[in-house]
């Protein structure tokens, strides 16, 4: 069975790593950024700002599980992960969180037809002015599935131009409704983004969307 070990080595410096720590009831996702590994002794992450972790030495001490996950730069979209123990916490001269260098790391494909779940409170505006409320079910590298929730005004709407926006960025994106389907509680709108896959991978990333995002997670 391979390792990928090697692909740690892929990871640059600095970039952005969803580090996932395992409780006995639950789990708690915050990013961090990786500093640095030593090969087949630790790798070195960020240790998380109160912002991003408050009561971060709550759940950081040694001997921890955590499971690590990065976009592995210039793979077309892939994104490693593995699972391993808190080695130690450093302090002295800057705050570090150590972890043992795994055994093996798993890969996954972000592929342009992989859609994955989401819960991304969004507006859809419509080239008729109209603003409808609403939720990106799952994302890909080329559209979103946005459900419009209750009785909104979506008549007609297929086919249009639309901008969708995210509540929690601002961060907005082109597109077109290609199909429309009502269901029990309002309606699910299939989008195709005018955004090139690259736009959409630095997205993901700075979202930390991947297929991971399938396993149950606690806030």
């Amino acid at each position: 069975m391979p390792t990928n070990l090697e692909k740690l080595k892929h990871i640059s410096v600095g970039s952005l790593v969803d580090l996932e720590i395992l409780t006995p009831t639950s789990s708690k996702r915050v990013k961090t950024e990786l500093v640095g590994l030593l090969d087949k002794q630790f790798i070195i992450l960020n240790y998380p700002n109160a912002k991003r972790l408050p009561a971060a030495s709550d759940y950081l001490r040694d001997g921890v599980m955590v499971v690590v996950r990065a976009l592995i730069e210039g793979s077309g979209g892939q994104v490693i992960a593995f699972r391993q123990q808190i080695m130690s916490v450093a302090s002295h001269p800057a705050k570090l969180v150590f972890i043992n260098f795994p055994k093996q790391v798993q890969l996954f494909a972000l592929r342009s037809q992989t859609r994955i779940p989401t819960l991304l409170p969004a507006k859809l505006k419509l080239s008729d002015d109209r603003v409808l409320e609403g939720l990106i079910k799952d994302i890909s590298l080329t559209g979103v599935m946005f459900d419009i929730r209750g009785d909104q005004q979506a008549e007609g709407i297929k086919d249009m131009q639309c901008t969708v926006v995210l509540n929690s960025s601002d961060k907005d994106f082109e597109g077109e409704i290609c199909s429309v389907k009502e269901h029990a509680a309002g309606v699910h709108c299939g989008i195709k983004l005018l955004a090139s896959e690259d736009e959409m991978k630095t997205f993901m990333k700075e979202h930390f969307i991947d297929p991971s995002a399938l396993e149950p997670t606690v806030e």
